[in-house]
């Protein structure tokens, strides 16, 4: 069972967001148990740049959240409940997803983690990687 912290825990999220350790992403919200840490993200900065035309935009059209798994942290499970921004360029008039480094698009895990799985693969074997 998860357990929702209460506002006397919310300055544990600047805290949070360093151990995350990912770049531009802040930690906005965090419930926990025993086994597993669900972190609510979203990136720092309200400007993406438009892949169609390379114009930076900040109009906000819509956002989408979706989960995604990363690295453990002290012994629990951790995912990520990434808030993805949809900006319309102002220039173009496209609506667009806006880019985020630590995990590729549609994956439904971080990079980090899979460079983390593959290098136990290569020191070990599929049937003892966790």
């Amino acid at each position: 069972m998860l357990l929702l912290l209460t506002s006397q825990n919310l300055q544990l999220e600047p805290i949070l967001t360093r151990l995350l350790d990912l770049p531009v992403i802040v930690v906005d919200n965090f419930h926990e148990s025993e086994t597993d840490l669900l972190l609510e993200v979203e990136a720092w900065t309200d400007q993406t740049v438009c892949p169609r035309c390379g114009c930076v935009s900040s109009n906000l059209h819509q956002n989408h959240g979706y989960w995604v798994r990363d690295l453990p942290i002290s012994n629990r499970a951790v995912r990520l409940k990434v808030n993805c921004r949809q900006v319309k360029c102002k220039f173009c008039n496209k609506p667009f997803s806006e880019s985020l480094d630590f995990v590729d698009k549609r994956a439904k895990y971080t990079n980090r983690l899979a460079a983390e799985i593959v290098k136990q693969v290569k020191n070990s074997n599929v049937h003892l990687v966790d």
